[in-house]
């Protein structure tokens, strides 16, 4: 009721509830990251109504969390045992604890805690709207060095749905040598005996691992079968060899999204991007246990925050890196949607109709001034602006939240929840961050047309959404909120400074399955796949830093899915039959695809050379790979420095590329390969023309040259005199197909 006793309407009952409904935190909340200080809010309130109501309780999820603790010293495990935390690992000033939810408060309070940190589990990056499922290309390795292969080199990954017997595992069919040599499967039952993990359990034997036989959440999912195939596999009796198959293989499977079905719910917490990042150093700490260098492949993330939840994960990573130590992240795969919008300074307002197909929608904003927020409702039917929600923070505490419920007039269609938070910048102090999320009884976009608008003429805003909170324009609605704009969407971790992010590139348009069905991808063959994420990253940087295949990538499948999802058979191309056992191949597409295709490839490049660090990574890939667009400048937000050439980053990193006679591709025509101290060349056709053949030493000596005949389909070169090693075989003909270089061990 107004002061003079009339009643108002419900839209400015709305923005009444704006105005008073606002809520500051804790005194010690600027220590919480954003999303670990709202589950400690819904800690309290679940709290206060198990009190309330003890005997409807149900089992709690808030008991533990796996999180980042910044101190300003190292704490003593006896002083973390005050609050009941325990340690799992410590980089400087970061570690990794499980605290109570109960004691968080208490811990935050201590002088020496600086910062709390943890964020929802990753999602997967290969691509899983109905568009792309079920057309996926070929990526064969069999075109690659054969001097190189991976040996004595670990290939980490990170991801889920693992078939650990899969033949593709071992090194070759003969299925006498196990590759994967270590798996901390993180949804498995805890073993007691074993206090080093926070969850899950680790199997250290090819007996333990075989016995195992697949990961915990096989039955749901396939994601790591096929990329870990696709990067390390040997491809078994089929085509479909991964890149670096020699490689020693270490694995952790962790929980996603789509796995809660496996989580206890008083064990929720423990899966955050802290227990990720626990899984990164497992992988490393193996490597280093064998003394070996090592790349991690992740084809996981999730929508990337690092202005408020991400600076310690991001810092963590960065700490763990080193030479020889080198971490690979997916993009993302969120180039078909718009999520970014900007209101530049001076502009009084600019703003963009959101999409959102789903009851929940989540947006933030970044800005360096003091911004309101609009939301302008229009008919779904008639176009007509029904009315404009006003959100403002202006006098509320900088950490304050705000709860609306919204209903335009008389409007039942239109009942939203509204919850606005804001907070300073975690990593810039000088920008303020707000989350904004709208809740409704049924899909946000079947409500209204709504208009999301920044409003502060001295300010310069960024709106954020998602593949899930998406952007548009609406000219026949309203043309003035046009302020969408494509990239800005690479994922995190791939954001971070210390990851190579991996973009994806499309060149198998189409593919014919098992059953002679040809599968179609509407995609440019050659150029990059529409689906994947482009910068800049929301923290400036310019990413992705290369692409690969990612379209159509056939490499193993999960025989445990196949069986638990019988008639889910149109990506599956061919069977491998080992053991009364039927193992899958199929295709797949997206960043996560094409992220093992670049780890694979660096884990070639360490086996040249075991010390390269991440600048060094960078630095063969502005010198080497190819540029699908030629016209566009490199490196660029959406190829970064192309696509990654295996081949001539190996000649990069042995010094042959200043060798003019060397040829920077391999020949197509001819199978290179050395046995009993002999070169032997098998053409796929008969020469048409003489073939001059050169072979140098790796410090670009020459050390033999000779011509063959016309007319061979293979020849048998001796080469008695040298010493084992590395060779570069220069092969020259009028003849193209025959003419190149091919890098051989001797």
């Amino acid at each position: 009721m107004s002061p003079d006793g009339k009643q108002f309407p419900l839209r400015r009952l709305a923005t009444l509830l704006l105005l008073f409904m606002a809520t500051s935190l804790s005194a010690h909340s600027g220590k919480f990251s954003p999303w670990l200080r709202l589950k400690v809010d819904r800690y309290h309130q679940e709290m206060l109504h198990r009190q309330a109501s003890p005997q409807r309780a149900p089992e709690s999820e808030y008991e533990d969390v796996l999180l980042f603790l910044q101190t300003w010293q190292p704490f003593s495990d006896e002083d973390l045992a005050e609050y009941q935390c325990r340690r799992y690992a410590q980089l400087d000033d970061i570690a990794i604890v499980r605290l109570p939810f109960s004691q968080m408060e208490q811990l935050a309070a201590h002088p020496m805690v600086r910062y709390m940190e943890a964020n929802a589990p990753c999602q997967l990056t290969n691509d899983t709207i109905p568009l792309l499922v079920n057309t996926k290309p070929v990526y064969e390795g069999t075109s690659l060095s054969q001097a190189f292969t991976g040996e004595g080199v670990v290939f980490g990954i990170m991801d889920v749905g693992f078939d650990l017997r899969h033949p593709t595992f071992y090194r070759d069919a003969s299925l006498t040598d196990y590759r994967i040599k270590a798996l901390w499967d993180m949804l498995a039952p805890i073993d007691a005996d074993d206090d080093a993990l926070p969850i899950g359990r680790q199997f250290v034997t090819a007996d333990a691992i075989l016995q195992q036989g697949s990961s915990t959440d096989s039955p749901i999912q396939s994601h790591g079968t096929h990329t870990a195939g696709t990067g390390a596999g040997s491809g078994y009796n089929t085509p479909y060899r991964g890149v670096a198959f020699n490689s020693d293989i270490c694995m952790v499977s962790n929980a996603v999204t789509d796995d809660t079905v496996y989580i206890q719910n008083k064990d929720y917490y423990m899966y955050t991007t802290a227990t990720d990042a626990l899984g990164l150093k497992y992988i490393f700490d193996y490597a280093e246990s064998q003394g070996k260098p090592c790349v991690i492949s992740l084809s996981e993330g999730y929508i990337a925050t690092p202005y408020a939840d991400d600076s310690l994960h991001a810092t963590f990573i960065s700490k763990m890196l080193g030479p020889g130590r080198i971490f690979v992240s997916s993009a993302g795969n969120q180039g078909r949607f718009l999520s970014y919008a900007e209101k530049p300074r001076g502009v009084q307002q600019a703003g963009t109709f959101i999409r959102c197909y789903k009851e929940d929608a989540y947006y933030f904003m970044i800005t360096d001034a003091a911004t309101d927020l609009h939301l302008h409702f229009y008919d779904k039917e008639t176009n007509k602006h029904l009315d404009t929600i006003k959100l403002s923070m202006a006098g509320a505490a900088l950490d304050s939240v705000q709860e609306v419920h919204i209903r335009i007039d008389d409007r039942d269609d239109i009942d939203i929840h509204a919850t606005l938070s804001r907070y300073l910048s975690s990593v810039n102090p000088t920008d303020t961050v707000y989350e904004l999320s709208l809740s409704g009884d049924k899909p946000l976009n079947n409500m209204a047309h709504i208009a999301l608008v920044a409003v502060g003429t001295d300010s310069h805003a960024e709106l954020y959404g998602s593949s899930s909170s998406m952007m548009r324009s609406l000219p026949d609605v309203d043309s003035q909120w046009d302020a969408a704009l494509p990239g800005h969407n690479i994922l995190a971790p791939g954001c971070f400074d210390a990851a190579i992010c991996v973009g994806a590139t499309s060149h198998r348009i189409s593919y014919i399955n098992a059953a002679g069905d040809t599968i179609p991808f509407d995609n440019k063959p050659g150029l990059l796949g529409d689906y994947s994420s482009t910068g800049p990253a929301l923290n400036g940087l310019l990413k992705p830093a290369v692409t690969a295949p990612g379209t159509n990538v056939i490499s193993s499948y999960n025989s445990v899915y196949m069986k638990e999802h019988p008639t889910a058979t149109s990506y599956y191309v061919t069977y491998s039959d080992v053991d009364d056992c039927q193992y899958p191949w199929g295709a797949n597409s997206g960043t996560s695809m094409a992220t093992p295709v670049v780890a694979g490839t660096i884990a070639l490049w360490l086996q040249a050379n075991p010390t390269l660090t991440r600048d060094d990574i960078l630095g063969v890939l502005s010198r080497t790979c190819r540029h699908p667009e030629p016209d566009l400048t490199y490196p660029n937000n959406l190829y970064g420095y192309g696509e990654i050439d295996a081949y001539r980053g190996l000649l990069d990193i042995l010094g042959l590329t200043h060798i003019e006679t060397i040829s920077q591709h391999q020949p197509s025509g001819v199978r290179m390969y050395s046995k009993d101290g002999s070169l032997h060349l098998l053409f796929t056709e008969p020469t048409q023309a003489p073939v001059a053949i050169t072979v140098y030493s790796v410090a670009g000596t020459r050390l033999h040259q000779l011509q063959l005949a016309s007319g061979l389909t293979e020849a048998v070169i001796p080469m008695p005199s040298l010493p084992s090693g590395i060779y570069a075989v220069q092969l020259s003909s009028s003849h193209r197909a025959i003419t190149g270089s091919q890098l051989v061990r001797m």
